[in-house]
């Protein structure tokens, strides 16, 4: 008899975020050296001597975060530390040693596997971390990719998601939307010619995290809140948005795009800020500043190099995220982005 049956749930129903939500309670037995648990950029526990530890993993699957004709091996190592870069930077934190896991299929050359770590072993030499163990795994027929990535960082100066006060004002330390063009033109949504083709490309697969620039601003001690842009501007906006129990306002004059990202979108006849706001792996910062500190923090920009540095909304009481149109006008945005369990990104 099928009259009985409990109805259930499907991943690509639920999504990513839905299913974090479902699993979040009870996962912390003790609340000895916890300070944050799921619900941030980075697992944060201490104190201890003043700083505490960062805990970030990441996961990478072929077919679903890559396809190995459309990225180097070297690429794709060198990538698959730096989204794990990206979030201790948006803690404000300093990386220091991450363990490795590969599942592998058995017919898969050496030299591919040789090539990955030679991606992986430059980029943290670049920022001073230790590979320091990992696991490897045969796998039935895919690449997977798994880094658990320790950092630290100064008890005081950590940025937490939730940190957003209404009044704060909202910053992104770069451009958006050209990693995900970038990912339209693998995906050959659009074909532009070389070089342009080419520029968007290895935007995508060599994002650079920005670790120092994290560390910067959590120094300074002038922000509330931070997250790294990975899964599109608009919906880690909402998880700032939604840890902090506000809203936000955004400024559509103000969205930063590249001179490049606006030519290709007159010659391809696409909405470049529609890219722009729901695409992801731009790995920049989004924080917010309250305002009065806004002068200070952009000295403090100015002074050690972190420009440039975008003002483009502000936080305000309530819920949901609005767009300023350039008429003045008030818009409601749906607020999406990436979901590991909606169609392959690739």
């Amino acid at each position: 008899m099928l009259s009985g049956r409990k109805e259930t749930l499907k991943f690509d129903e639920i999504g990513e975020f839905g299913f974090i939500e479902s699993i979040k309670n009870e996962c912390i037995t003790t609340l000895k050296d916890v300070i944050k648990g799921i619900g941030d950029d980075c697992a944060v526990f201490g104190p201890y001597s003043g700083r505490v530890l960062l805990f970030t993993t990441d996961m990478l699957v072929e077919d679903i975060h890559f396809v190995k004709a459309k990225i180097t091996p070297y690429q794709l190592g060198w990538k698959s530390i730096a989204v794990n870069l990206s979030d201790i930077a948006a803690m404000g934190g300093r990386p220091l040693i991450l363990l490795i896991s590969l599942a592998i299929p058995s017919e898969m050359d050496v030299e591919i596997i040789q090539d990955l770590y030679k991606g992986m072993k430059d980029i943290c030499e670049h920022y001073k971390v230790n590979i320091v163990g990992g696991d490897t795994v045969a796998s039935p027929d895919k690449l997977v990719i798994n880094v658990s990535l320790i950092g630290d960082a100064k008890e005081n100066e950590v940025l937490y998601r939730s940190g957003a006060r209404a009044g704060d004002s909202i910053y992104l330390t770069g451009n958006i939307g050209d990693s995900f063009a970038g990912l339209k033109i693998l995906k050959k949504e659009i074909s532009p010619s070389e070089p342009i083709a080419s520029h968007f490309i290895k935007i995508h697969n060599e994002p650079k995290p920005l670790i120092e620039t994290g560390m910067a601003i959590a120094a300074s001690g002038f922000a509330n809140a931070m997250i790294d842009v990975s899964d599109g501007l608009l919906s880690d906006l909402g998880h700032i948005c939604k840890e902090s129990d506000v809203g936000a306002i955004l400024f559509r004059s103000k969205v930063p795009l590249s001179s490049e990202l606006k030519l290709l979108a007159s010659r391809e006849k696409f909405n470049p800020l529609k890219l722009a706001l729901s695409g992801g792996e731009d790995y920049i910062l989004l924080l917010t500043v309250p305002q009065i500190n806004i002068k200070d923090f952009e000295i403090v920009c100015k002074d050690k190099g972190l420009l440039p540095l975008y003002l483009i909304g502000k936080i305000v009481e309530g819920k949901g995220i609005k767009m300023v149109n350039d008429d003045g006008s008030l818009e409601e945005i749906d607020i999406k982005g990436f979901n590991h369990f909606s169609p392959s990104l690739l």
